[in-house]
């Protein structure tokens, strides 16, 4: 379970990283059009965008090097991991949808 977990952290920093010089890489962001696309302010979307997905992925790597320590069973980790990506997806998608449009 570890090596699942170990996978899953490193995806999420490794797109949090990719995601801070493609924005087209977030959804819904490539499918706008070019005059859409001048009201936001991508340079805020994303830095927060890069900043949810990279701290998601730091805890999801903490809770399961820990819970891994603490000899805890795989289906608990399991949920525990998946309880973290999902919150930090949820507050990914908050966040970003309080953003301002550029004047």
């Amino acid at each position: 379970m570890i090596y699942g977990n170990l996978t899953t952290a490193i995806i999420l920093i490794f797109s949090g990283l990719i995601v801070k010089n493609n924005p087209d890489l977030i959804a819904g962001y490539n499918t706008l059009s070019e005059k859409e696309k001048e009201k936001i302010d991508t340079n805020k979307l994303t830095h927060i965008t890069c900043k949810y997905l990279v701290l998601t992925g730091i805890s999801v790597l903490m809770a399961g090097v820990v819970l891994y320590f603490l000899k805890v069973s795989e289906k608990t980790q399991l949920y525990l991991v998946c309880g973290i990506v999902i919150l930090g997806v949820v507050l990914l998608i908050i966040q970003t949808n309080r953003l301002n449009l550029k004047n």
